[in-house]
């Protein structure tokens, strides 16, 4: 609603006049219809960081691990399966 409002006030230069009806137009470079229909403008550049220093390492060579296989829960498998439904 507020970005609604900011953009009907800053496209009817009646409508933001009906908003300041007691103040000089030309004083109203603080009011928020202006800034908004200006657009975001910074003074200052965005800073630049330097990259970060980086040590090369190298990779150490996984070691494989041995697998244990339990004993089977069962001895002899069961012959039949559950029942179809």
């Amino acid at each position: 609603m507020l970005v609604l409002a900011l953009g009907l006030f800053a496209a009817s230069p009646i409508l933001h006049q009906q908003l300041h009806q007691h103040i000089d137009p030309a004083l109203d470079d603080g009011c928020a219809v202006v800034l908004f229909a200006g657009g975001v403008s910074l003074p200052l550049a965005a800073p630049a960081l330097p990259p970060r220093a980086t040590e090369w390492q190298e990779l150490r060579p996984v070691s494989v691990t041995e697998i244990y296989l339990d004993s089977p829960r069962y001895l002899l498998r069961p012959e039949r399966g559950p029942p179809v439904a």
